[in-house]
């Protein structure tokens, strides 16, 4: 976790310990978590944000609701949206050749308003988390 530019006071009478830092929301439904940086940038980055969501979809088996959620150029750009067609021809299996219906949606991963949180132990010893930001 980045300092934000000063030492965290730690309060040992709530064992609460160190604050941690969690940028990012889960992804939606399906979605897996994944980082845009190659493997480069991660490790002269000394980091491995996971910052994009991604999922494959076939979108052949329901082309009404692909396009209903994907089908806006616009909209996708404005949002994030990248589709790729993934290419799944095998040129020695002429019975399965790829019908282009395969695709790898990719969208930037919802950041967290309150990014900060502390795991604070209740009366049971069972540990809730306390989100916060520090720009607020």
């Amino acid at each position: 976790m980045a300092k934000p530019g000063f030492s965290w006071p730690i309060c040992h009478e709530a064992k609460a310990g160190k604050p941690g830092y969690e940028p990012y929301e889960e992804c939606p439904a399906g979605m897996t978590a994944v980082s845009s940086r190659t493997d480069g940038d991660r490790s002269f980055l000394g980091r491995d944000d996971k910052d994009q969501c991604t999922k494959t979809v076939n979108q052949c088996s329901n082309r009404a609701a692909f396009r209903t959620q994907f089908g806006d150029a616009r909209e996708n750009e404005r949002k994030g949206v990248t589709i790729r067609q993934i290419n799944q021809n095998n040129d020695n299996d002429v019975f399965n050749r790829d019908n282009g219906c395969m695709v790898q949606i990719t969208q930037p991963r919802p950041r967290r308003a309150d990014p900060y949180y502390f795991d604070i132990p209740n009366d049971k010893g069972v540990k809730q988390r306390a989100w916060f930001n520090l720009n607020d």
